[in-house]
């Protein structure tokens, strides 16, 4: 059984604006995604759904040329994004697509869904039809909030439609508008994704790195997540950019210096993806490890 670490929120591929990460860029994306490897990366939960530009093939490709199991995602996006084919569509029916996606290991996890500002009827009809799909799997559900009291309303939506907080991501922490909003997310039980590292330079990492030193040391370490959320090409470190092992070059050893032990940081990288997804070996077929 392969042992590693696990980046829980990245995109391989993504198809929502100019200049956003294609299958164009294989060769400098696998520059990035082999000195993950040596970083000790062995898994990366791709999080472009279906409407965000997924593409299976390509990820596989990609798996084989590196050495790193990449899971794939079902879902929806955000209201723009998401076609108008579903407004002819069931509940039921969105809901048993993603049911096929994650029983036949198209997909592995379901995310990341969004709400815009004011959520539209398509983003609240998926939504519903997420919240179908993940009861019946127990795959995890990886959320994007577009504002950060969105992150509270998200975790209370998913819960009270059934969903177990131990299988639900809420993404994009450094958005939340203060400490107090934070940790009433935390308290419902739910994971949380400081997902945007290296993302508009070393000052706003000084940042991630202190709020992620906040949540370990309110005692909720075990429930923290990393990633970088790469998603355009010039940001690939084959193209100039940071690249994802920016994690392990720079934030790190930022988290180092304020403390946080290699224990600590194998908690964030190793323990807590494994808890939520099954090891990186797990066996096909359940939730979060199904192959690609």
């Amino acid at each position: 059984m392969q042992d590693g670490y696990t980046l829980t929120h990245e995109h391989m591929t993504i198809a929502l604006s100019p200049g956003d990460l294609g299958t164009d860029s294989f060769d400098a994306l696998c520059g990035d995604l082999r000195e993950l490897y040596g970083w000790g990366v062995r898994r990366i939960v791709d999080l472009t759904n279906p409407t965000m530009g997924r593409d299976p093939d390509y990820t596989r490709r990609l798996s084989q040329a590196t050495g790193i199991r990449i899971l794939n995602a079902t879902g929806y996006y955000l209201e723009p994004d998401i076609p108008a084919s579903v407004d002819r569509r069931s509940i039921q029916d969105l809901a048993a697509e993603a049911l096929r996606e994650l029983r036949d290991g198209t997909a592995a996890v379901i995310g990341e869904i969004a709400w815009s500002p004011e959520p539209g009827p398509r983003e609240r009809k998926t939504w519903e039809a997420m919240c179908l799909a993940a009861r019946e799997t127990g795959a995890p559900v990886f959320t994007h909030p577009s504002l950060g009291p969105q992150q509270l309303l998200q975790a209370e939506y998913l819960i009270s439609r059934g969903v177990d907080p131990g299988r639900i991501v809420i993404g994009h922490i450094e958005f939340f508008p203060s400490d107090e909003a934070l940790r009433r997310v935390l308290e419902t039980g739910v994971y949380i994704g400081l997902d945007m590292i290296g993302k508009d330079g070393p000052d706003r990492d000084e940042y991630r790195a202190d709020l992620a030193r906040t949540v370990i040391g309110w005692g909720y370490g075990d429930r923290l997540l990393l990633s970088t959320d790469l998603c355009r090409r010039r940001d690939l470190k084959a193209c100039g950019g940071y690249g994802y092992g920016c994690l392990f070059r720079e934030f790190l050893p930022r988290l180092e210096r304020r403390g946080v032990t290699r224990q600590q940081m194998d908690l964030l990288l190793k323990a807590n993806p494994d808890r939520l997804l099954g090891p990186v070996g797990g066996e096909p077929g359940r939730p979060g490890s199904l192959t690609t």
